[in-house]
């Protein structure tokens, strides 16, 4: 049992700032490409087509889908993020349509051909029915028969390959993060969060970030898209296509309205 003070409920309104960019480093524009690929291989939406980026950060997988033919919006709650997207909309011109707000107030109804939601940007709420509850704005924003992906943790995984700490040197950065979990993941319906502390200290000083996403089971998960009155038709463990197993990192869900 950590002894760590668990996160605010309300972390996910200071994580994401430029500092986060730094921390994930490998998610970048090339990654969003091969993952955008990823979406071209498995989902019939030819462009043109009204794409929905939902939690969209710094707007790469926007960027890119946009750069395909897509008429991309894009929701984030950060402000530093979204400055950086919109710049480098501005700085391409794309077109791209970016937007503050809460992912559980999405504010377009039967908008959307395809919704997109990267990066495992679901579960940041302390209560299930809040969680629920951008489902059923994401089921709200489609258009009927309107898909989406939904790239999420893949809980067993997680939990096999947990690194308590570790520090490490990103230029000129240092970055310590220590990890652990609540709740019981042997007891059914118990709920279990991955925690994580992250602290950097460079020229700039020292500052702390705490992030805690809810782990759901797979079974959750299609339980809570069928309430939502969205369903799956493709499942996979990570980007080059293979099946959901425990040495998979992720649970890849598509599926539609």
């Amino acid at each position: 049992m950590s002894t760590e003070k668990a996160p605010s409920s309300e972390w996910y309104k200071h994580a994401f700032r430029f500092d986060y960019l730094r921390v994930y480093p490998h998610r970048n524009d090339e990654e969003a490409r091969l993952q955008i690929d990823f979406l071209m291989r498995t989902v019939d939406c030819p462009a043109p087509q009204d794409v929905f980026d939902l939690g969209c950060g710094d707007g790469r997988h926007a960027v890119e889908l946009a750069k395909r033919g897509y008429r991309v919006t894009g929701l984030d709650l950060s402000e530093e993020l979204l400055a950086r997207a919109r710049s480098r909309n501005e700085e391409l011109d794309l077109g791209i349509h970016f937007v503050r707000g809460d992912m559980r107030e999405i504010p377009y109804e039967k908008a959307f051909d395809l919704l997109v939601n990267f990066f495992t940007s679901f579960g940041y709420f302390d209560r299930d029915e809040e969680n629920a509850r951008v489902l059923t704005a994401v089921s709200r924003a489609l258009r009927p028969g309107g898909q989406f992906l939904m790239d999420y943790l893949n809980r067993e995984y997680v939990i096999h390959t947990l690194v308590p700490h570790d520090r490490k040197m990103l230029g000129q950065t240092k970055v310590e993060q220590t990890r652990w979990i609540t709740g019981d993941p042997d007891n059914p319906g118990d709920h279990v969060r991955i925690n994580k502390r992250v602290t950097l200290e460079d020229e700039q000083g020292t500052r702390t970030y705490d992030e805690s996403v809810r782990m759901y089971t797979l079974d959750e998960l299609h339980a809570m898209l069928t309430e939502a009155g969205l369903s799956v038709s493709q499942t996979f463990g990570d980007f080059d296509g293979r099946s959901i197993a425990e040495d998979t990192p992720r649970v890849i869900l598509i599926g539609k309205k």
